[in-house]
């Protein structure tokens, strides 16, 4: 559905425009876009789940775009991902990402956009909804990812894996010996398919960044999960979600209370906390479209 997503009819005649976003000055960084129907009007802007980009998740947004021919669906690579430049902040992961969105929404010139964030990309989202509230005319979430099992095992499967100082239960350290180096951390299955994948420029900017910088990200990064593990959403407190005026739907693709990672009642304690928001369960791309394109309608900003 989401991710290496089947091709649906008409999707091979939707138009693609792939752009390189420099943020600089204000983030030292360049993100990779993708444009479907880039003469569309009304603008929809997806964040991947997990640690995805285009290449896995621009099937999906290309179904999307061939559903809706009047949506402008854009979609990218975060940074330290797919095509995107490597930078490590200070700030956690999260909160990294959703400050780069503001200013691609910015240079992009398309706000305010309708946002349709997955999972972890719903988190950088939530970072924008709460600080910069007029970039999104509507907001998405596609799940929503919460509670203590999913603040354990994200804040490790991300980042303390990383960190050797880190005892782990559910996953394993990267590599058998701590990671002092930019090259030694090239080897690990994440960076090494990063590094593949890239240009020699992005390469050599990957070594040029500091190791130690790297793992101070990893442990704020983690240590963010794990503080809001009792919250609703993780990385935001339930006051800060409260806070949130955005008109909002929840979609979950499953209807399993026991879901380590999206549990049901997460999503259905976030529609008593967001005002004007609302849960659905849409399991696949039909289903996703009954709710999606309804609610884009109801909340389209003007064109540009």
């Amino acid at each position: 559905m989401y991710f290496n997503a089947t091709p649906t009819v008409g999707a091979e005649n939707v138009e693609m425009q792939a752009h390189a976003i420099n943020l600089r000055p204000k983030r030292d960084v360049t993100l990779h876009v993708e444009i479907y129907n880039p003469k569309g009007t009304t603008p929809l802007l997806i964040t991947p789940s997990g640690n995805g980009d285009t290449h896995g998740f621009g099937s999906f947004a290309r179904n999307v775009a061939a559903a809706a021919p009047e949506l402008k669906v854009i979609i990218y690579d975060r940074r330290n991902l797919g095509q995107s430049e490597v930078t490590f902040g200070a700030e956690p992961q999260m909160v990294e990402e959703g400050e780069d969105l503001h200013v691609l929404i910015e240079r992009l010139g398309f706000g305010p956009v309708i946002l349709y964030g997955m999972s972890s990309g719903a988190r950088s989202n939530l970072i924008l909804a709460s600080r910069y509230p007029e970039d999104i005319a509507a907001f998405v979430i596609a799940p929503l990812t919460g509670g203590p099992l999913a603040a354990t095992r994200l804040s490790e499967e991300y980042f303390y894996k990383y960190l050797h100082d880190k005892k782990l239960t559910t996953t394993k350290h990267v590599s058998e010996e701590p990671i002092t180096s930019m090259k030694a951390l090239a080897k690990t299955p994440l960076w090494s398919a990063y590094l593949e994948r890239n240009s020699v420029e992005k390469q050599q900017r990957f070594f040029n960044e500091n190791i130690d910088d790297f793992l101070a990200a990893m442990e704020t990064s983690g240590d963010h999960l794990q503080a809001t593990m009792h919250q609703t959403a993780l990385g935001m407190t339930d006051k800060e979600l409260a806070a949130i005026k955005i008109p909002t739907t929840l979609l979950l693709h499953h209807t399993a209370y026991t879901d380590y990672l999206h549990p049901v009642t997460n999503s259905r304690s976030a529609t008593t906390l967001i005002p004007n928001s609302s849960f659905q369960f849409a399991p696949d791309l039909p289903e996703i479209l009954d709710a999606l394109l309804p609610f884009v309608k109801e909340h389209a900003p003007t064109a540009r």
